[in-house]
């Protein structure tokens, strides 16, 4: 049982549509009986790593208090792929996980070229894999 971070963002000017997705999360994590330890949003883009809800994401992954981040799918992160790639690669080197409620992470990945990148890195440092 991993502690879980729940992460959303949305660029669109609605904060309805940001809540929504939170509300979305927080009923998926109540489904599969997560021990959620936080919350975060961002309203905006996702082409920076520059956001105050990932980062209070990424320092609680840091500290070791979140082994698990829970979002939509990994767009949620940014569509941007080297900014995902750094996001992945740091849920990786703290041996946390990605968990999406609305698409196959592997898959996505797989999709964009990226899968390959994160089985090699993995094999490399000995570390697991990011979902």
């Amino acid at each position: 049982d991993r502690p879980v971070w729940l992460y959303s963002r949305s660029r669109d000017k609605h904060p309805a549509v940001l809540f929504q997705q939170m509300q979305d999360l927080l009923e998926q994590a109540e489904q599969q009986k997560y021990t959620v330890v936080g919350a975060s949003q961002d309203m905006g883009t996702g082409r920076s790593m520059a956001r105050l809800g990932l980062k209070q994401m990424l320092q609680t992954v840091k500290n070791g208090q979140a082994r698990a981040v829970l979002v939509r799918d990994f767009t949620r992160l940014s569509h941007d792929s080297a900014v995902l790639v750094q996001i992945l690669e740091f849920l990786q080197d703290h041996d946390a996980v990605l968990i999406t409620t609305e698409s196959d992470l592997r898959y996505e990945l797989h999709l964009k070229g990226l899968e390959q990148h994160f089985l090699n890195r993995a094999a490399r440092k000995g570390c697991r894999l990011p979902w």
